[in-house]
């Protein structure tokens, strides 16, 4: 257990595609994981990597979908948030005029059709059981009922990633069990606990979430909403950064502040988290290194 090596691959929308580009440089430097797990966009990209373990094939399963015209131009038409961002709020409020949003968030639980989002991802989610993976794998999911956040690792692959993904507000949550989930970036972006909770020894995050930067009061603080949201922000930036403490190391990848539905630039966000790693790899290394002789030297009783 304690020689077990897992990848906690993060969520943040189209950030989280430097999850590949760090599973890249990893695979090039030899270091293959054990363990991988993952929230939102990490939870799909970790899913597929375990049912492959090849890295190549991810890249070109993500990308051929996220790069069709079909998907294109449904994600531009809605042009929805998983990280909720002032920009898409204030196309919200904007368009609630005309009574659209306005009508979907009073009476609807999801803006978002649930069939136009899950029906086109499972298209290259694997459709398997837990147990079928190459490797283990668990994702993180928030039981919007009983409040607390659920590590799956068993059962249907495509539901438990379906859970994970589901943007609260944009998309209904997802029953699994009688239980009601939403999307695990809500209370973990990078998914250390379910790493430990699968056996880790040594668990390397991976966190593509937003840095909190200074703002201009005057300029972008202009209604109640603004400061809801800048507050919310906040917290979730300063849960993160206390979760991502039980990681052994973490990667991190400089993707900027993105908005979820950016996929112009595919490529830079993979190759963001390419060069996060390969950066990495020295410390890395020298950190597994002295991880395996503590563990020889002290071993756990």
């Amino acid at each position: 257990m304690a020689n077990r090596l897992a990848l906690a691959l993060g969520g943040g929308g189209v950030r989280g595609l430097a999850n590949i580009g760090v599973l890249r440089a990893l695979e090039e430097a030899g270091i293959v994981p054990d363990i991988v797990t993952g929230t939102s966009m990490g939870a799909i990209v970790g899913s597929i990597y375990a049912d492959t373990l090849d890295v190549a094939t991810v890249q070109a399963i993500i990308k051929k979908f996220l790069s069709s015209e079909e998907f294109v131009h449904k994600a531009h038409k809605l042009s929805f948030s998983s990280d909720m961002d002032r920009g898409f709020l204030d196309r919200i409020y904007g368009t609630a005029k005309k009574g659209y949003f306005f009508y979907r968030f009073l009476f609807r639980k999801s803006v978002i059709s649930p069939e136009l989002f899950f029906l086109e991802m499972d298209r290259f989610i694997p459709d398997k059981d837990f147990s079928q993976l190459k490797i283990r794998f668990a994702c993180v999911a928030l039981d919007i009922v009983s409040g607390y956040p659920e590590i799956l690792h068993s059962g249907s692959i495509r539901q438990a990633v379906r859970a994970s993904s589901s943007v609260p507000g944009m998309l209904p949550p997802v029953r699994i069990d009688n239980r009601m989930y939403v999307d695990g970036g809500w209370v973990e972006t990078v998914p250390v606990s379910a790493a430990r909770a699968l056996g880790a020894g040594f668990v390397v995050g991976v966190d593509v979430s937003r840095d909190i930067e200074t703002i201009d009061f005057k300029d972008d603080i202009k209604n109640s909403m603004d400061i809801i949201f800048r507050a919310d922000d906040i917290a979730r930036s300063m849960m993160n950064t206390l979760r991502t403490r039980e990681a052994d190391f973490i990667i991190h990848p400089q993707v900027g502040s993105a908005d979820w539905s950016d996929f112009d630039n595919l490529d830079d966000y993979i190759a963001s988290g390419y060069r996060a790693a390969k950066d990495s790899i020295k410390d890395l290394k020298k950190a597994l290194r002295f991880r395996k002789v503590r563990a020889l030297l002290w071993p756990k009783r």
